[in-house]
């Protein structure tokens, strides 16, 4: 469990980062709290740190749910990709000009997050066993 944890953390790593930026976007773009919209690469910013807390609610408790049932080192290796598909996704998000660079990066992402809901899901019915 250990790479579960450690996993974990950089997960919330990197979205504290997304907030950061989205902060430092805020005020370069002088989109003035408590507005969302203004300059559109901004919004950009904004996006990928919503996106991603809307992510963070299935991958969080699935990736402990597979950790605790299954395997901490599938957890660990799943929640790793999903930290490495949000940095390509936001990546690609901010420096297109249509934000849809940001495609492929989502893609992995959600291959990641379905693999740990399946994997916690079996983990979920072994315990039951």
């Amino acid at each position: 469990m250990a790479y579960v944890y450690l996993v974990t953390l950089l997960i919330l790593l990197e979205y504290l980062i997304f907030g950061y930026l989205v902060s430092r976007a805020r005020a370069r773009y002088q989109v003035v709290a408590p507005a969302v919209t203004g300059h559109p690469q901004f919004e950009r910013y904004h996006r990928v740190q919503q996106n991603t807390i809307e992510q963070l609610v299935v991958v969080l408790p699935a990736l402990w749910i597979i950790g605790l049932t299954l395997s901490g080192l599938w957890a660990a290796a799943l929640g790793l990709v999903f930290v490495i598909a949000r940095a390509w996704y936001a990546h690609g998000y901010i420096t297109s000009r249509s934000g849809g660079g940001r495609h492929h990066g989502f893609m992995f992402g959600l291959y990641a997050t379905g693999a740990l809901l399946i994997g916690a899901g079996l983990g979920a019915v072994k315990a039951l066993f």
